[in-house]
């Protein structure tokens, strides 16, 4: 990963130029990426724009020092913003070592059209579950072009053939010059960035279409929208039934294309809702866990830690959040939420883990809001070490807190000193617990009594002559 690179103030870095923006992809990233990104991340893509270099050699480098003097904030500053520009598109990130040492080179990206952000599944919910729904549509008002009516009008526009002339047979066979400025465009376009496919191996998109298809909709459509129905699918738990029902809702009568926007709205106003009680969770955790299979890592969990799994494993990530948060008396975030979302557009770990990490932040470290670096950090770590199934998390959990075979030491690096018990001590302590003490000689008489009271007396008495 190029985040893990080294990097230090004297690094260098090169920025090929780039095409300037058009004031319509500058009013995209204004409007829709700097609510995801942030101000910083935002300055930081006009501060890269300032350094770009026109020759595009790699020896014309600058320093790292040089872009945090612009920013005026530190390194690890510089950082988590250039990751939020990666995250949303905006540039791609290359490292690399030569003769003139380490470097990175910055790729600026245009920002993705009104019409294409809107479109973009990962990218429009997170921007709903960052500006919320009032601003989202006000959003997709101000961005949707206003239609003319031409319905009276003629076209009248004159066509290419009409005012110029040009050889049909150089249209057919075009000229060799024309052939290899075409082949040159078509190598230094950008290979085009996709994003991260879901898996879908547990959703029955034939049952989804049986049932869209008895409601006259466009099942071509359905098929363009895949991610987007996964995606809400996995976040919110719908099963193919209710998707079906929800899609069947916003779309059209008359032509069974539906809005996906629309979609997202439903389906954010239909299952953000209050979460369950906490008395509820336990219930329906100890209901489902009679029916769970045992297994040799459940076997090693205690009831309540099966009870855990099994909820985990049959409640949608967002549910099992807001469940946990009511628990601690508090309530989703937006940014929580954003998380969580970003976290199953990863595709990189189930349902039921994600659940885990959840539990263990909010549970084990007792933070009071998911933190995105330490969401990241275990999610990176489970996924390293292969966790797939919330039984294989906790026993992960276990073994990490298990101690070492190391003498155990105190903050100055000494062995701590085993305390030995004195005989006495461990008398009292077995007089104490009930239990009869050791017989240790013949009981003591009455006249030595005396004259233990005679020799304490002489002491206190010699003290009080020192004072």
């Amino acid at each position: 990963m190029p985040n893990d690179e080294p990097l230090t103030p004297k690094t260098g870095l090169v920025v090929p130029q780039a095409p300037a923006l058009s004031a319509a992809q500058q009013a995209v990233l204004a409007e829709l990426y700097l609510p995801l990104m942030g101000p910083l991340a935002y300055s930081l893509y006009a501060a890269l724009r300032s350094l770009q270099s026109s020759e595009n050699e790699l020896s014309n480098r600058r320093s790292h020092a040089e872009l945090l003097g612009i920013l005026n904030v530190d390194l690890p500053t510089v950082l988590a913003a250039r990751r939020k520009l990666e995250a949303t598109g905006l540039l791609r990130s290359y490292y690399q070592q030569d003769e003139l040492g380490a470097m990175y080179i910055y790729q600026l990206q245009a920002p993705l059209l009104a019409l294409q952000f809107f479109a973009d599944d990962l990218l429009s919910v997170l921007l709903l579950d960052t500006v919320g729904e009032l601003r989202y549509q006000q959003l997709a008002s101000d961005f949707a072009a206003q239609p003319i009516d031409l319905t009276a009008a003629k076209d009248v526009t004159a066509n290419i053939l009409e005012v110029f002339h040009v050889d049909s047979q150089k249209v057919t066979t075009p000229p060799l010059s024309v052939q290899k400025v075409r082949a040159q465009l078509a190598a230094n376009e950008p290979a085009e960035d996709h994003s991260p496919v879901l898996s879908d191996d547990d959703f029955d998109w034939q049952l989804l279409g049986q049932i869209l298809k008895q409601n006259y909709v466009d099942l071509k459509q359905v098929a363009s929208s895949r991610q987007l129905i996964i995606t809400e699918s996995r976040v919110y738990g719908i099963s193919e039934i209710e998707m079906a029902k929800l899609i069947s809702e916003v779309a059209s009568l008359t032509t069974g294309q539906f809005d996906e926007n629309q979609l997202k709205l439903l389906i954010a106003r239909r299952y953000e809702r209050p979460a369950v009680s906490s008395q509820q969770v336990a219930t329906e955790a100890t209901v489902a866990t009679t029916t769970t299979k045992d297994n040799k890592a459940s076997a090693q969990l205690s009831t309540a830690e099966q009870q855990l799994v099994t909820y985990a494993k049959q409640t949608a990530p967002y549910d099992f959040l807001s469940a946990l948060k009511q628990e601690k008396h508090g309530f989703v975030t937006s940014g929580e939420n954003r998380l969580v979302h970003d976290l199953i557009g990863r595709g990189v770990l189930p349902n039921a883990v994600i659940n885990m990490v959840i539990y263990y932040l909010l549970q084990n470290r007792e933070l009071a809001a998911l933190n995105r670096n330490l969401l990241e950090t275990v999610a990176n770590d489970w996924q390293q070490h292969g966790i797939t199934t919330p039984e294989a998390a906790l026993m992960y959990l276990k073994q990490r807190k298990q101690p070492k075979s190391t003498p155990t030491r105190r903050k100055n690096n000494r062995p701590t000193r085993k305390e030995i018990m004195p005989k006495w001590a461990q008398q009292q302590q077995q007089t104490e617990s009930g239990k009869q003490p050791a017989q240790t000689g013949k009981q003591i008489t009455a006249a030595q009594r005396k004259q233990l009271a005679d020799r304490l007396a002489k002491l206190e008495t010699n003290s009080e002559k020192e004072d």
